[in-house]
């Protein structure tokens, strides 16, 4: 579970907690600030507003190229169809100043905007993910509980590396368990599907989408793959190359996108008036 919502004041020049535990628990507050001041939307309608799940997704960390404190975030259409992951983390730039990064990849299927705190912050001007058949798949099962075990049976068959600036590959581990599993209450195109990560540690690095999608009045199962990372990537299926990215794609314009937005100082804890 996060912490509670409440925002640690940030002033330049302040002490930072006094201990691991307590400097985790407070830049994990900041993460989720950040998170919950980014208003997105389909470009198109301002009003049709995406809605931030209330908790992490997953718990952001990068023990093999830093000390990066964050947390990842989802939001989902109206249809409780993933629309937007983001993580928001911190790392050190010297002593107690870190530098705070937005990482957002959209995953609608149509053009969208970001705000944050109230500024332009982002945009897709197209689609973030392009879908394909998963071969031989069987047709989606018409249970809720049918279809997650197919789901999983089909991620099984995945593999994910990424090739970093120097050359060196990385065989990524895919979680046991999706970020997030929904289902359609009144399909149309899409019944129901799972969001999953390959991570390198516990950082995410490659974002595979499985979804059961309507393809010739039946549910058809599709993926998609979308990169989280600044490395190059390589995505297997049945141990076969499917999909490939290179290496550092990210633009405020474009599908993916990661920045650096602000540097900050926690606030030094206020004693207790006797």
């Amino acid at each position: 579970m996060l912490p509670s919502l409440s925002l640690c004041l940030l002033l330049l020049g302040a002490d930072p907690p006094i201990n691991d535990k307590e400097l985790v628990e407070a830049w994990l507050k900041v993460s989720l600030q950040h998170a919950q001041d980014c208003v997105i939307h389909p470009a198109n309608s301002a009003d049709e507003k995406f809605t931030m799940l209330p908790q992490a997704v997953f718990r952001h960390s990068q023990p093999v190229r830093g000390d990066d404190i964050g947390a990842v975030y989802l939001w989902v259409d109206r249809d409780k169809r993933p629309a937007v992951l983001g993580t928001t983390f911190a790392f050190t730039l010297q002593d107690d100043l870190r530098s705070v990064v937005h990482e957002f990849h959209s995953l609608a299927n149509q053009p969208i905007e970001a705000q944050w705190r109230n500024r332009p912050h982002w945009q897709s001007p197209v689609p973030g993910l392009k879908w394909q058949a998963v071969p031989k798949a069987p047709p989606a099962d018409k249970t809720a509980m049918g279809r997650q075990r197919q789901a999983r049976e089909i991620m099984r068959r995945f593999q994910a590396e990424s090739i970093d600036h120097k050359g060196s590959r990385w065989e990524l581990r895919l979680l046991a368990k999706p970020i997030y599993q929904f289902d359609v209450e009144q399909p149309t195109t899409v019944i129901g599907g799972s969001l999953n990560v390959f991570c390198q540690g516990t950082d995410p690095e490659l974002i595979l989408a499985v979804e059961a999608q309507k393809a010739n009045d039946e549910f058809v199962w599709h993926y998609a793959a979308a990169n989280f990372t600044d490395y190059a990537l390589k995505l297997r299926l049945d141990d076969k190359e499917v999909w490939t990215c290179k290496e550092y794609s990210a633009s405020q314009n474009s599908p993916y996108w990661v920045e650096s937005v602000t540097r900050e100082r926690l606030s030094k804890p206020k004693e207790a008036t006797p």
